[in-house]
């Protein structure tokens, strides 16, 4: 049986909501053994059952459980979820168990497997070195191996899904379980958007709505009924984690949720070169009402003003900022509002019913990170197993047409 549950605002602000001791105590407890239950190995439980008490926790290992459950002996296929990756805030130890439970599991496709792999794998990397801006792997390192199996995972599961493509699938239909009409509260933004606006000023730092959220002032003149969060911007050379860290600390109307330094990679000539840039990429600071706001560090190269995220890139012209009005709001947005939003969404005037982030903006790009690769494949292979063959493919020729995957003798390669 495959279900798919469609996002829910009141859902994902439920789960950022701050939770009180005896709640954590029993959601870990209940989770341990619900994947006793499922089978999961023991030091996936027991990192499942620690996460619990960690800011943030408990929506990571609601993830968890959703996606231990596709995996299972179950008869159940949860694919509402199918991007999460697997090695969130996992530790090495329950990474390696993970990858041996995996190879032995006959639950899941050889796609899956891969896909999966390929992101413990690369997570275990990223948590070793996470406090090195540049480094290096060679034959002989402790953990080249690790990079070996993330990109020999990525190969088996883009040729499995190349393939795969060419052959008749049996659609197993979704029961979907649709959100609720106007789940986005529109109170909770305006209040996280005044907060906002004093955060911001207590730093110092130019700010400007960008996205889907300055779409929606300059079309709309207010926020987008089918948004989830609020879009800011920064620029990279105002940014400073520890500051935006301290002013956070003091106050009551925020927390940090997570913080992306992209970490990209580089194969050469038998050799794996990995660098990060000195400041996060993306922050998602999330507010008292449970509501995220994600806030895209900006980066100036030549003429471009380039924003993005550890799997997504989109490059704009270089802009100023102008002020708009969003509802009652002054805020600031791009200058250029047209060809801004032109650049980003094309014919932006006309509201269209289905916008994929990842293939439809004309200014995307992807990152070259682990990441990346990873989640484009899942993508594809969710249209795929849900017959949309024409979206699959088009995830794929967006993959090869930006470099991120090249046909090599009629095969498709990493690159």
């Amino acid at each position: 049986m495959n279900i798919e549950l469609e996002k829910s605002y009141r859902l994902l602000r439920f789960l950022n909501a701050p939770k009180p001791k005896w709640f954590k105590v029993f959601f870990a407890w209940c989770s341990s053994a619900y994947l006793t239950f499922l089978r999961l190995p023991k030091a996936y439980r027991a990192d499942t059952h620690a996460l619990a008490f960690e800011e943030n926790g408990i929506k990571i290992a609601v993830r968890r459980l959703i996606w231990a459950t596709h995996v299972s002996w179950l008869p159940l296929k949860l694919r509402s979820d199918y991007f999460f990756d697997v090695s969130e805030c996992l530790g090495r130890d329950a990474s390696t168990a993970l990858v041996e439970w995996l190879k032995n599991n006959r639950h899941v496709s050889g796609v899956e497997r891969n896909v999966w792999c390929a992101d413990l794998a690369s997570g275990v990397i990223n948590k070793a070195f996470e406090s090195e801006l540049e480094f290096t792997l060679e034959p002989g390192d402790a953990l080249f191996e690790y990079d070996r199996m993330f990109q020999d995972s990525v190969n088996n599961a883009a040729q499995e899904l190349d393939q795969l493509m060419s052959q008749r699938i049996d659609v197993d239909n979704p029961i979907r379980f649709k959100k609720l009409k106007d789940s986005f509260d529109k109170r909770h933004a305006y209040s996280a958007l005044k907060d906002s606006k004093t955060l911001m000023q207590s730093l110092g730092w130019q700010w400007f709505v960008i996205s889907g959220t300055f779409l929606g002032a300059v079309r709309e003149g207010d926020f987008l009924g089918h948004d989830y969060d609020l879009d800011l911007g920064v620029l990279y050379e105002e940014f400073d984690i520890d500051a935006l860290t301290e002013a956070v600390s003091k106050s009551s109307h925020w927390s940090i949720k997570s913080s992306s330094q992209c970490l990209y990679r580089t194969a050469h000539e038998g050799e794996v070169r990995y660098h990060r840039m000195a400041k996060p990429i993306l922050v998602k600071l999330k507010h008292e009402t449970g509501l995220v706001v994600d806030v895209f560090v900006h980066v100036r190269e030549e003429e471009l003003l380039w924003h993005g995220s550890a799997i997504h890139r989109w490059d704009n012209l270089d802009f100023g900022v102008s002020e708009y009005t969003l509802g009652d709001e002054a805020v600031l947005g791009p200058d250029n509002a047209d060809r801004y939003l032109t650049e980003n969404y094309g014919e932006w005037r006309v509201p269209v019913k289905k916008f994929d982030c990842s293939i439809d903006p004309p200014n995307i790009s992807y990152s070259n990170t682990a990441k990346s690769i990873s989640y484009l494949l899942k993508v594809s292979y969710r249209f795929l197993l849900n017959g949309d063959k024409g979206q699959a493919q088009r995830y794929i020729d967006s993959m090869i047409e930006n470099g991120v995957l090249e046909r090599c003798n009629g095969t498709l390669v990493y690159k």
